[in-house]
Protein backbone atom coordinates (compact mmCIF):
# COMPACT_ATOMS: atom_id res chain seq x y z
CA UNK A 1 0.00 0.00 0.00
CA UNK A 2 1.38 3.59 -1.30
CA UNK A 3 0.16 5.81 1.32
CA UNK A 4 1.65 9.47 2.16
CA UNK A 5 -0.06 11.17 4.96
CA UNK A 6 0.78 14.75 6.95
CA UNK A 7 -0.91 15.64 10.06
CA UNK A 8 -1.36 19.14 11.03
CA UNK A 9 -3.14 19.44 14.04
CA UNK A 10 0.43 21.11 15.67
CA UNK A 11 0.78 23.84 13.01
CA UNK A 12 -3.15 24.54 13.20
CA UNK A 13 -2.74 25.10 16.85
CA UNK A 14 0.28 27.66 16.69
CA UNK A 15 -0.69 28.72 13.71
CA UNK A 16 -2.45 31.95 14.48
CA UNK A 17 -3.63 33.20 11.13
CA UNK A 18 -4.98 29.72 10.22
CA UNK A 19 -7.05 29.58 13.83
CA UNK A 20 -8.13 33.19 13.07
CA UNK A 21 -9.29 32.10 9.40
CA UNK A 22 -10.89 28.97 10.74
CA UNK A 23 -12.87 31.06 13.62
CA UNK A 24 -14.27 33.42 11.11
CA UNK A 25 -14.88 30.64 8.81
CA UNK A 26 -17.14 28.99 11.87
CA UNK A 27 -19.01 32.29 12.80
CA UNK A 28 -19.88 33.10 8.99
CA UNK A 29 -21.54 30.28 8.90
CA UNK A 30 -22.97 29.84 12.24
CA UNK A 31 -21.80 26.68 12.63
CA UNK A 32 -20.34 24.28 15.62
CA UNK A 33 -17.33 22.50 13.69
CA UNK A 34 -17.99 20.00 16.18
CA UNK A 35 -21.38 19.60 14.52
CA UNK A 36 -20.37 19.51 10.73
CA UNK A 37 -19.76 16.97 8.58
CA UNK A 38 -19.82 13.31 9.49
CA UNK A 39 -18.95 10.87 12.46
CA UNK A 40 -16.96 7.80 11.26
CA UNK A 41 -18.64 5.27 12.62
CA UNK A 42 -16.23 2.49 12.11
CA UNK A 43 -12.66 1.68 10.77
CA UNK A 44 -11.78 -0.93 8.41
CA UNK A 45 -8.89 -2.94 10.14
CA UNK A 46 -5.56 -2.30 8.06
CA UNK A 47 -6.66 0.08 5.93
CA UNK A 48 -5.75 3.46 5.27
CA UNK A 49 -7.87 5.15 7.30
CA UNK A 50 -6.57 2.68 9.66
CA UNK A 51 -2.84 3.60 9.55
CA UNK A 52 -3.75 7.02 9.31
CA UNK A 53 -4.61 6.78 13.01
CA UNK A 54 -8.44 7.73 12.61
CA UNK A 55 -10.94 5.46 14.85
CA UNK A 56 -14.80 5.67 15.09
CA UNK A 57 -16.11 8.79 16.85
CA UNK A 58 -13.57 10.97 14.94
CA UNK A 59 -15.40 13.63 12.38
CA UNK A 60 -14.52 13.87 8.88
CA UNK A 61 -14.91 17.97 7.73
CA UNK A 62 -13.50 17.81 4.56
CA UNK A 63 -13.02 15.73 1.89
CA UNK A 64 -10.48 17.53 -1.01
CA UNK A 65 -11.06 20.36 -0.15
CA UNK A 66 -15.09 20.70 -0.17
CA UNK A 67 -17.11 20.62 3.17
CA UNK A 68 -18.24 16.68 3.91
CA UNK A 69 -21.93 16.72 2.54
CA UNK A 70 -22.87 13.01 1.21
CA UNK A 71 -21.43 9.32 0.49
CA UNK A 72 -20.61 10.36 -2.69
CA UNK A 73 -17.78 12.30 -1.95
CA UNK A 74 -16.49 9.39 -0.04
CA UNK A 75 -17.17 6.79 -2.79
CA UNK A 76 -15.08 9.75 -4.95
CA UNK A 77 -12.05 9.63 -2.58
CA UNK A 78 -12.11 5.69 -2.38
CA UNK A 79 -11.00 5.98 -5.92
CA UNK A 80 -8.57 8.71 -6.00
CA UNK A 81 -4.88 8.20 -6.02
CA UNK A 82 -4.52 11.83 -4.15
CA UNK A 83 -7.13 12.60 -1.51
CA UNK A 84 -7.23 15.36 1.27
CA UNK A 85 -8.75 15.00 4.48
CA UNK A 86 -9.91 17.00 6.92
CA UNK A 87 -10.68 15.54 10.28
CA UNK A 88 -11.90 16.75 13.48
CA UNK A 89 -10.29 14.32 16.38
CA UNK A 90 -10.40 14.98 19.88
CA UNK A 91 -11.24 18.55 19.68
CA UNK A 92 -8.33 19.08 17.52
CA UNK A 93 -8.52 19.54 13.61
CA UNK A 94 -6.04 17.42 11.52
CA UNK A 95 -5.16 17.57 7.72
CA UNK A 96 -4.10 14.87 5.89
CA UNK A 97 -2.48 14.16 2.81
CA UNK A 98 -2.95 10.79 1.00
CA UNK A 99 -1.71 8.86 -2.06
CA UNK A 100 -2.93 5.72 -2.52
CA UNK A 101 -3.49 3.18 -5.24
CA UNK A 102 -7.25 3.34 -6.84
CA UNK A 103 -7.74 -0.12 -5.85
CA UNK A 104 -7.64 0.72 -2.15
CA UNK A 105 -10.57 2.12 -0.27
CA UNK A 106 -9.82 4.73 2.41
CA UNK A 107 -11.68 1.53 4.92
CA UNK A 108 -14.14 4.31 6.60
CA UNK A 109 -17.56 3.71 7.45
CA UNK A 110 -20.38 6.04 8.39
CA UNK A 111 -24.19 5.93 9.27
CA UNK A 112 -25.41 7.99 6.75
CA UNK A 113 -25.63 8.50 2.84
CA UNK A 114 -26.55 12.51 3.57
CA UNK A 115 -24.39 14.24 5.99
CA UNK A 116 -26.11 17.64 5.48
CA UNK A 117 -29.60 16.59 5.87
CA UNK A 118 -31.87 16.27 2.78
CA UNK A 119 -32.79 18.79 0.53
CA UNK A 120 -36.45 19.26 1.33
CA UNK A 121 -39.38 20.21 -1.37
CA UNK A 122 -40.98 23.56 -1.59
CA UNK A 123 -43.19 22.49 -4.12
CA UNK A 124 -46.99 22.62 -3.52
CA UNK A 125 -48.05 19.29 -6.06
CA UNK A 126 -51.48 18.73 -5.18
CA UNK A 127 -51.11 14.94 -5.61
CA UNK A 128 -48.40 15.04 -3.00
CA UNK A 129 -48.34 11.91 -0.58
CA UNK A 130 -46.98 13.82 2.41
CA UNK A 131 -50.49 15.93 2.03
CA UNK A 132 -52.31 12.70 2.08
CA UNK A 133 -50.77 11.68 5.49
CA UNK A 134 -53.14 11.86 8.89
CA UNK A 135 -51.79 14.23 11.39
CA UNK A 136 -49.14 12.96 13.83
CA UNK A 137 -51.16 13.03 17.34
CA UNK A 138 -48.97 12.53 20.66
CA UNK A 139 -49.60 9.62 22.49
CA UNK A 140 -51.32 7.44 19.49
CA UNK A 141 -49.59 4.89 16.79
CA UNK A 142 -48.33 7.23 14.20
CA UNK A 143 -46.36 6.90 11.06
CA UNK A 144 -42.94 6.92 10.92
CA UNK A 145 -41.83 10.38 11.20
CA UNK A 146 -39.23 10.41 8.07
CA UNK A 147 -42.39 9.75 5.97
CA UNK A 148 -43.59 13.46 6.71
CA UNK A 149 -40.53 14.84 5.11
CA UNK A 150 -40.65 16.09 1.53
CA UNK A 151 -37.45 15.98 -0.35
CA UNK A 152 -36.53 16.87 -3.77
CA UNK A 153 -32.59 15.57 -3.32
CA UNK A 154 -30.78 15.19 -6.41
CA UNK A 155 -28.26 13.06 -4.77
CA UNK A 156 -31.35 10.79 -3.22
CA UNK A 157 -32.20 10.57 -7.60
CA UNK A 158 -28.50 9.85 -8.56
CA UNK A 159 -28.33 6.76 -5.92
CA UNK A 160 -31.82 5.25 -5.61
CA UNK A 161 -33.94 6.45 -8.33
CA UNK A 162 -36.11 9.24 -6.64
CA UNK A 163 -37.64 11.48 -8.72
CA UNK A 164 -36.81 14.86 -8.52
CA UNK A 165 -38.86 18.04 -10.03
CA UNK A 166 -35.38 20.28 -10.59
CA UNK A 167 -37.44 23.70 -9.20
CA UNK A 168 -35.56 22.86 -6.10
CA UNK A 169 -31.93 23.19 -7.20
CA UNK A 170 -29.30 25.51 -7.35
CA UNK A 171 -26.72 27.17 -9.19
CA UNK A 172 -24.16 25.06 -7.20
CA UNK A 173 -26.48 22.09 -7.54
CA UNK A 174 -26.02 21.98 -10.79
CA UNK A 175 -22.61 22.91 -11.14
CA UNK A 176 -22.08 19.73 -9.13
CA UNK A 177 -24.33 17.16 -11.27
CA UNK A 178 -22.06 18.54 -14.00
CA UNK A 179 -18.92 18.27 -12.90
CA UNK A 180 -19.54 15.18 -11.42
CA UNK A 181 -21.50 13.64 -14.21
CA UNK A 182 -24.13 12.44 -11.43
CA UNK A 183 -26.32 10.99 -14.28
CA UNK A 184 -28.96 9.32 -14.86
CA UNK A 185 -31.30 11.51 -12.98
CA UNK A 186 -35.06 10.59 -12.21
CA UNK A 187 -37.33 13.50 -13.39
CA UNK A 188 -40.89 14.24 -12.51
CA UNK A 189 -41.81 16.21 -15.94
CA UNK A 190 -45.50 15.49 -15.63
CA UNK A 191 -45.93 17.96 -18.44
CA UNK A 192 -44.52 19.94 -20.81
CA UNK A 193 -46.84 21.98 -21.21
CA UNK A 194 -45.50 25.48 -18.72
CA UNK A 195 -49.24 26.15 -17.31
CA UNK A 196 -50.22 22.52 -16.35
CA UNK A 197 -46.37 21.75 -15.30
CA UNK A 198 -46.92 24.76 -13.03
CA UNK A 199 -50.15 23.81 -11.65
CA UNK A 200 -49.03 20.49 -11.17
CA UNK A 201 -45.74 21.03 -9.00
CA UNK A 202 -47.28 24.03 -7.22
CA UNK A 203 -44.67 26.64 -8.20
CA UNK A 204 -44.61 29.28 -10.69
CA UNK A 205 -40.70 28.16 -12.11
CA UNK A 206 -42.22 25.12 -12.86
CA UNK A 207 -43.02 25.98 -16.32
CA UNK A 208 -39.58 26.17 -16.95
CA UNK A 209 -39.21 22.53 -17.17
CA UNK A 210 -37.89 22.06 -20.87
CA UNK A 211 -35.11 24.43 -20.20
CA UNK A 212 -33.87 22.97 -17.50
CA UNK A 213 -34.01 19.92 -18.92
CA UNK A 214 -32.13 21.26 -21.96
CA UNK A 215 -29.30 22.73 -19.43
CA UNK A 216 -28.40 19.10 -17.97
CA UNK A 217 -29.13 17.97 -21.74
CA UNK A 218 -26.61 19.82 -23.37
CA UNK A 219 -24.29 19.36 -20.44
CA UNK A 220 -24.05 15.78 -20.64
CA UNK A 221 -26.76 14.19 -17.94
CA UNK A 222 -29.09 11.87 -18.89
CA UNK A 223 -32.61 11.90 -17.32
CA UNK A 224 -35.55 9.69 -16.74
CA UNK A 225 -38.31 10.98 -16.58
CA UNK A 226 -41.77 10.48 -15.37
CA UNK A 227 -45.72 11.79 -15.98
CA UNK A 228 -48.17 11.26 -13.27
CA UNK A 229 -51.66 11.09 -14.74
CA UNK A 230 -54.07 12.84 -13.30
CA UNK A 231 -57.31 12.75 -15.11
CA UNK A 232 -58.96 16.13 -16.87
CA UNK A 233 -55.49 17.43 -15.72
CA UNK A 234 -51.87 16.24 -17.92
CA UNK A 235 -54.10 13.31 -20.03
CA UNK A 236 -55.20 13.26 -23.42
CA UNK A 237 -54.06 16.17 -25.96
CA UNK A 238 -51.49 17.01 -22.70
CA UNK A 239 -50.51 14.38 -22.30
CA UNK A 240 -49.69 13.84 -25.77
CA UNK A 241 -47.75 16.68 -26.02
CA UNK A 242 -45.91 16.29 -23.05
CA UNK A 243 -44.35 12.72 -24.46
CA UNK A 244 -43.66 14.51 -28.11
CA UNK A 245 -41.62 16.75 -26.48
CA UNK A 246 -39.70 14.11 -24.56
CA UNK A 247 -39.22 11.87 -27.17
CA UNK A 248 -37.52 15.15 -29.80
CA UNK A 249 -34.95 14.80 -26.65
CA UNK A 250 -33.65 11.24 -26.95
CA UNK A 251 -30.98 10.13 -26.10
CA UNK A 252 -31.26 12.80 -23.37
CA UNK A 253 -34.48 11.97 -21.63
CA UNK A 254 -33.56 7.99 -21.84
CA UNK A 255 -37.14 6.59 -20.91
CA UNK A 256 -40.27 8.28 -20.04
CA UNK A 257 -43.04 6.43 -17.47
CA UNK A 258 -46.71 7.07 -17.43
CA UNK A 259 -48.25 6.32 -13.97
CA UNK A 260 -51.33 7.06 -12.38
CA UNK A 261 -51.68 9.14 -9.33
CA UNK A 262 -52.24 7.49 -5.97
CA UNK A 263 -54.52 8.93 -3.99
CA UNK A 264 -55.60 8.49 -0.13
CA UNK A 265 -58.35 9.51 1.62
CA UNK A 266 -56.49 11.74 3.47
CA UNK A 267 -56.16 14.10 0.53
CA UNK A 268 -57.25 17.55 0.81
CA UNK A 269 -60.82 17.91 -0.89
CA UNK A 270 -60.29 21.06 -2.62
CA UNK A 271 -57.57 19.39 -4.51
CA UNK A 272 -59.87 19.19 -7.51
CA UNK A 273 -58.18 15.48 -8.10
CA UNK A 274 -59.68 12.35 -8.61
CA UNK A 275 -58.37 8.98 -9.45
CA UNK A 276 -57.77 7.35 -12.75
CA UNK A 277 -60.74 5.43 -13.71
CA UNK A 278 -60.15 2.05 -15.60
CA UNK A 279 -61.47 2.92 -19.10
CA UNK A 280 -58.92 6.00 -18.50
CA UNK A 281 -56.10 3.77 -18.33
CA UNK A 282 -57.00 1.59 -21.01
CA UNK A 283 -57.56 4.81 -23.42
CA UNK A 284 -53.67 6.10 -22.07
CA UNK A 285 -51.65 3.12 -22.98
CA UNK A 286 -53.49 3.07 -25.84
CA UNK A 287 -52.18 6.78 -26.36
CA UNK A 288 -49.04 5.93 -25.95
CA UNK A 289 -48.59 2.50 -28.36
CA UNK A 290 -47.98 4.97 -31.54
CA UNK A 291 -45.00 6.71 -29.71
CA UNK A 292 -43.64 3.49 -28.89
CA UNK A 293 -43.89 2.04 -32.51
CA UNK A 294 -42.19 4.76 -33.65
CA UNK A 295 -39.12 4.71 -30.92
CA UNK A 296 -38.55 1.31 -31.35
CA UNK A 297 -38.59 1.75 -35.14
CA UNK A 298 -35.86 4.44 -34.64
CA UNK A 299 -34.15 3.57 -31.40
CA UNK A 300 -34.58 0.05 -30.97
CA UNK A 301 -36.56 1.16 -27.36
CA UNK A 302 -40.17 1.58 -26.72
CA UNK A 303 -39.00 4.93 -24.92
CA UNK A 304 -42.54 5.28 -23.21
CA UNK A 305 -44.13 2.46 -20.58
CA UNK A 306 -47.40 2.54 -18.66
CA UNK A 307 -46.40 1.73 -15.29
CA UNK A 308 -47.59 -1.88 -14.07
CA UNK A 309 -50.97 -0.14 -12.33
CA UNK A 310 -51.82 0.89 -15.55
CA UNK A 311 -52.65 -2.45 -16.63
CA UNK A 312 -53.83 -3.74 -13.47
CA UNK A 313 -56.45 -0.94 -13.61
CA UNK A 314 -57.01 -1.73 -17.43
CA UNK A 315 -57.48 -5.23 -17.05
CA UNK A 316 -54.80 -5.65 -19.33
CA UNK A 317 -52.16 -8.34 -19.55
CA UNK A 318 -48.90 -7.68 -18.39
CA UNK A 319 -46.58 -7.27 -21.49
CA UNK A 320 -43.53 -10.40 -22.32
CA UNK A 321 -39.95 -9.29 -20.70
CA UNK A 322 -38.56 -7.80 -24.05
CA UNK A 323 -40.74 -5.24 -23.96
CA UNK A 324 -39.90 -3.40 -20.94
CA UNK A 325 -35.68 -3.16 -22.76
CA UNK A 326 -33.71 -3.87 -19.81
CA UNK A 327 -36.24 -2.48 -17.14
CA UNK A 328 -34.97 1.08 -16.92
CA UNK A 329 -38.25 2.65 -15.12
CA UNK A 330 -37.80 -0.47 -12.72
CA UNK A 331 -37.57 1.67 -9.64
CA UNK A 332 -40.93 3.49 -11.27
CA UNK A 333 -43.07 0.33 -11.00
CA UNK A 334 -42.59 -0.28 -14.42
CA UNK A 335 -41.97 -3.89 -15.53
CA UNK A 336 -41.78 -5.20 -11.33
CA UNK A 337 -44.64 -7.81 -11.90
CA UNK A 338 -43.21 -8.96 -15.27
CA UNK A 339 -39.85 -9.33 -13.69
CA UNK A 340 -41.44 -11.12 -11.10
CA UNK A 341 -42.97 -13.53 -13.28
CA UNK A 342 -39.88 -14.09 -14.99
CA UNK A 343 -38.53 -15.29 -11.95
CA UNK A 344 -41.19 -17.34 -10.66
CA UNK A 345 -40.99 -19.44 -14.25
CA UNK A 346 -37.05 -20.00 -13.17
CA UNK A 347 -38.13 -21.21 -9.78
CA UNK A 348 -40.36 -23.52 -12.05
CA UNK A 349 -37.75 -24.58 -14.46
CA UNK A 350 -34.72 -24.86 -12.01
CA UNK A 351 -35.48 -25.58 -8.13
CA UNK A 352 -35.31 -29.52 -7.34
CA UNK A 353 -37.95 -30.57 -5.68
CA UNK A 354 -37.43 -31.05 -2.30
CA UNK A 355 -38.50 -34.34 -0.11
CA UNK A 356 -40.41 -34.79 2.90
CA UNK A 357 -42.25 -32.50 5.08
CA UNK A 358 -42.17 -29.06 3.32
CA UNK A 359 -42.81 -25.91 5.88
CA UNK A 360 -45.20 -24.06 5.70
CA UNK A 361 -44.76 -20.36 5.03
CA UNK A 362 -47.35 -17.09 4.36
CA UNK A 363 -46.31 -14.41 1.81
CA UNK A 364 -48.35 -11.57 2.78
CA UNK A 365 -49.18 -8.57 0.00
CA UNK A 366 -51.03 -5.87 -1.32
CA UNK A 367 -54.21 -6.17 -3.68
CA UNK A 368 -52.23 -4.85 -6.87
CA UNK A 369 -49.93 -7.90 -6.72
CA UNK A 370 -51.69 -10.77 -5.33
CA UNK A 371 -52.46 -12.56 -8.25
CA UNK A 372 -48.32 -12.93 -9.38
CA UNK A 373 -47.85 -14.18 -6.17
CA UNK A 374 -50.50 -16.94 -6.05
CA UNK A 375 -48.63 -18.13 -8.96
CA UNK A 376 -45.42 -18.55 -7.27
CA UNK A 377 -47.09 -19.62 -4.16
CA UNK A 378 -48.28 -22.51 -6.67
CA UNK A 379 -44.84 -23.39 -7.87
CA UNK A 380 -43.49 -23.48 -3.82
CA UNK A 381 -45.68 -25.99 -3.93
CA UNK A 382 -45.48 -28.17 -6.74
CA UNK A 383 -41.62 -28.05 -5.71
CA UNK A 384 -42.71 -29.31 -2.11
CA UNK A 385 -40.28 -25.92 -1.41
CA UNK A 386 -43.00 -24.93 0.98
CA UNK A 387 -46.69 -25.08 2.09
CA UNK A 388 -47.36 -22.04 0.89
CA UNK A 389 -50.25 -19.73 1.51
CA UNK A 390 -51.00 -16.24 0.24
CA UNK A 391 -52.93 -13.37 2.55
CA UNK A 392 -53.80 -10.15 0.70
CA UNK A 393 -54.03 -7.58 2.66
CA UNK A 394 -56.96 -5.29 1.97
CA UNK A 395 -55.81 -1.69 2.15
CA UNK A 396 -58.26 0.09 4.90
CA UNK A 397 -55.80 2.69 6.49
CA UNK A 398 -55.30 4.59 3.34
CA UNK A 399 -58.39 4.37 1.51
CA UNK A 400 -58.56 6.12 -2.62
CA UNK A 401 -56.62 3.65 -4.79
CA UNK A 402 -53.48 2.19 -2.61
CA UNK A 403 -53.28 -0.92 -3.17
CA UNK A 404 -49.75 -1.38 -3.45
CA UNK A 405 -47.38 -4.12 -1.65
CA UNK A 406 -45.31 -1.47 -0.01
CA UNK A 407 -47.73 0.30 1.46
CA UNK A 408 -49.11 -2.54 3.70
CA UNK A 409 -49.92 -1.62 7.36
CA UNK A 410 -48.89 -3.55 10.24
CA UNK A 411 -51.77 -2.56 12.36
CA UNK A 412 -53.79 -3.75 9.24
CA UNK A 413 -51.76 -6.88 9.26
CA UNK A 414 -52.67 -7.40 12.72
CA UNK A 415 -56.63 -6.64 12.05
CA UNK A 416 -57.13 -9.23 9.33
CA UNK A 417 -55.04 -12.00 10.48
CA UNK A 418 -55.96 -12.30 13.72
CA UNK A 419 -55.94 -15.54 15.56
CA UNK A 420 -54.72 -17.05 11.98
CA UNK A 421 -52.00 -19.86 11.33
CA UNK A 422 -48.95 -18.23 9.79
CA UNK A 423 -46.68 -21.34 9.73
CA UNK A 424 -43.41 -20.78 10.10
CA UNK A 425 -42.36 -17.88 8.54
CA UNK A 426 -44.37 -14.85 7.33
CA UNK A 427 -42.20 -13.24 4.05
CA UNK A 428 -43.16 -9.71 3.45
CA UNK A 429 -42.49 -6.95 0.85
CA UNK A 430 -39.02 -5.57 1.12
CA UNK A 431 -40.05 -2.04 0.44
CA UNK A 432 -42.81 -2.47 3.30
CA UNK A 433 -40.24 -2.71 5.74
CA UNK A 434 -37.33 0.06 6.66
CA UNK A 435 -33.71 -0.66 7.97
CA UNK A 436 -35.14 -0.88 11.46
CA UNK A 437 -37.08 -3.72 10.74
CA UNK A 438 -40.14 -1.22 11.21
CA UNK A 439 -43.26 -0.83 9.00
CA UNK A 440 -44.89 2.65 8.02
CA UNK A 441 -46.83 2.69 11.47
CA UNK A 442 -43.53 1.78 13.69
CA UNK A 443 -44.26 -1.82 14.25
CA UNK A 444 -41.55 -3.70 14.29
CA UNK A 445 -41.26 -7.04 12.78
CA UNK A 446 -39.76 -8.47 16.43
CA UNK A 447 -43.79 -7.14 17.45
CA UNK A 448 -45.35 -8.35 14.74
CA UNK A 449 -43.60 -12.18 15.19
CA UNK A 450 -45.02 -12.01 19.17
CA UNK A 451 -48.22 -11.25 18.67
CA UNK A 452 -48.16 -14.54 15.89
CA UNK A 453 -45.96 -16.72 17.42
CA UNK A 454 -43.68 -16.70 14.01
CA UNK A 455 -40.61 -15.31 12.00
CA UNK A 456 -41.60 -12.07 10.18
CA UNK A 457 -38.72 -11.63 7.50
CA UNK A 458 -38.75 -9.26 4.77
CA UNK A 459 -35.18 -9.87 3.23
CA UNK A 460 -35.96 -11.75 0.35
CA UNK A 461 -35.98 -9.88 -2.75
CA UNK A 462 -38.10 -11.67 -5.38
CA UNK A 463 -39.05 -15.46 -5.93
CA UNK A 464 -36.00 -17.03 -6.32
CA UNK A 465 -34.81 -15.41 -2.60
CA UNK A 466 -37.85 -17.20 -1.32
CA UNK A 467 -37.18 -20.57 -2.74
CA UNK A 468 -33.42 -20.45 -1.70
CA UNK A 469 -34.60 -19.56 1.70
CA UNK A 470 -37.19 -22.43 1.95
CA UNK A 471 -35.17 -24.83 0.98
CA UNK A 472 -33.01 -24.82 3.80
CA UNK A 473 -35.46 -24.65 6.13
Amino acid sequence: MAVRSKNYKNEVEENESFRIARNEKSRDLGEDWRRVGVEIAEIEADSVADELGLRSGDRLLEINGARARDILQLKKADLGEVVELKVLQNGQISVFDIEKDVTENLGIGVNSELFDGVTRCTNKCPFCFVDQLPPRVKGAQNLRRTLYVRDDDYRLSFMHGHYITLTNLGDEDYARIIEEKLSPLCVSVHATDPQTRRFMVGNEKGGEILERLDFLIENGITVNAQIVLCPEVNDGPILEKSIRDLMERHPGVESMAVVPAGLTKFLPPNRGLRTVKPEEAARALEQIKPFQREAKQKWGVQFVYGSDEMYLLAGLPMPGESFYDGYPQYANGVGTIRAFLQETAKVRRKAGRKTGTPPKITLITGALASGPLREFAQVLREKNLADAQVKTIQNTFWGGNVGCAGLIMGQEIVAQLAGQDLGEAVFLPPDSVDKQRRMLDDITLDTLGAKFGTVFRSDANGPLDVARIVALM
